[in-house]
């Protein structure tokens, strides 16, 4: 490994704020997938308990759910979207009163 190799500054005086916002929209919308696919495991599980019959309880629980998995993950998305949108607005003002901006250091192979 060539111990010589230059270390090259880049500074970041801002970001897009639709960028970040839609990187947690995204984050957002997978842990609301997650949280809709336990919703519906649980509503297959209490119906089926409350029918006493698997079918009944895996058809009906399983609809309920469907819903679930389809309009949870969006609002997650939505509400992730509004909020990475907020931390990129902030995330630019910081930025910009502090004067310099955030310098990162990069390192060529």
């Amino acid at each position: 490994m060539n111990k010589d190799t230059k270390k090259d500054e880049v500074t970041i005086t801002g970001v897009k704020a639709s960028t970040i916002a839609m990187f947690e929209g995204t984050l957002f919308a997978a842990i609301g997938l997650f949280v809709a696919l336990l919703f519906a495991l649980r509503a297959s599980i209490n119906l089926s308990q409350e029918t006493s019959s698997v079918l009944a309880g895996m058809s009906f629980g399983l609809a309920t759910g469907a819903i679930g998995i389809v309009v949870l993950p969006l609002v997650y998305f939505a509400i992730g979207w509004l909020l990475g949108y907020l931390h990129g607005a902030i995330f630019n003002a910081v930025v910009r009163s502090s004067g310099e901006g955030i310098v990162l250091y990069t390192k060529k192979k």
